[in-house]
């Protein structure tokens, strides 16, 4: 099964690269829309999915809202794919999105493969046998010190969602006295991999989608990071607030937004 996904992923990546379709429909508004590109590459991996495993649910971020629904099912089992992570960024050619497709099994994330076109890096783990980037074995990093750590968040579509992203990050400095190397890029799915990688510490955020996270959350979790709803509470791959770092810095941007005194700016 991971050689077909990453089959689909190596694919979908290859049309990305050569793409200039990026004609628009707009969903919920001007910030939150679908290419050409993102139904071919979509198309692309499913047709390469339903070859092998043609008996196999494969949902996208491009389905129906009432497909999208079996999603949350406690026993969904199959694929789900992103077949466009970044797609705002796809749009205006800054190179940062990714191709991301996820095996779910009874609710759980059990596979996953993580594709970076432009860098033409393939991130891929299962359960129990650790997180790769192509063939090699990937681990999150030993910073646990806000003072150097880099703890990011990203956009989102939603103004007021945006808002709580960027009031929690500045809490982290209200309350230590640290401000972290920040970013904000535009693809959830890369920023997932970059902590799994040790390229970043910390990814928070509370507007995740299931299609952001089914194969992150496998890659992530076998790269040894620690992985929890922004409350505190266990994640799953359909949550959509989530905290997602390396063990040091992960117990200490807990302790922070677990702190009632920023509770009104944090905003859970």
């Amino acid at each position: 099964m991971i050689e077909a996904m990453k089959e689909a992923a190596l694919a979908a990546g290859s049309y990305m690269l050569n793409s200039d379709e990026r004609e628009q429909t707009n969903k919920t508004n001007t910030k939150d829309f679908v290419t050409v590109a993102d139904i071919k590459s979509q198309d692309i991996i499913r047709d390469t999915l339903r070859q092998k495993f043609p008996d196999t649910i494969i949902l996208s971020e491009e389905d129906t809202e009432e497909e999208r629904r079996q999603l949350y099912a406690p026993d969904y089992t199959g694929f789900v794919l992103d077949p466009i992570d970044g797609t705002y960024n796809f749009k205006r050619d800054m190179k940062e999105s990714a191709i991301s497709i996820g095996y779910v099994e009874n609710g759980e994330s059990v596979a996953g493969v993580i594709y970076d076109p432009y860098r033409q890096e393939l991130y891929w783990a299962k359960t129990g046998s650790g997180a790769y980037l192509n063939d090699h074995l990937i681990h999150v990093s030993s910073h646990s010190a806000l003072s150097d750590a880099s703890v990011t968040t990203s956009n989102s579509y939603d103004a007021n969602a945006m808002k709580r992203n960027l009031q929690r990050h500045l809490a982290i400095y209200e309350h230590s006295g640290e401000m972290p190397w920040t970013a904000c890029n535009g693809s959830g799915v890369l920023i997932w991999v970059w902590v799994a990688s040790g390229r970043t510490d910390a990814y928070h955020h509370n507007g995740l989608k299931p299609w952001d996270n089914a194969a992150a959350f496998c890659i992530a979790g076998e790269a040894g990071a620690r992985i929890g709803r922004l409350d505190g509470t266990t994640a799953r791959f359909t949550d959509a607030e989530i905290l997602v770092a390396t063990p040091g810095v992960y117990d200490k941007l807990r302790a922070i937004f677990d702190d009632p005194v920023f509770e009104k700016k944090l905003l859970r």
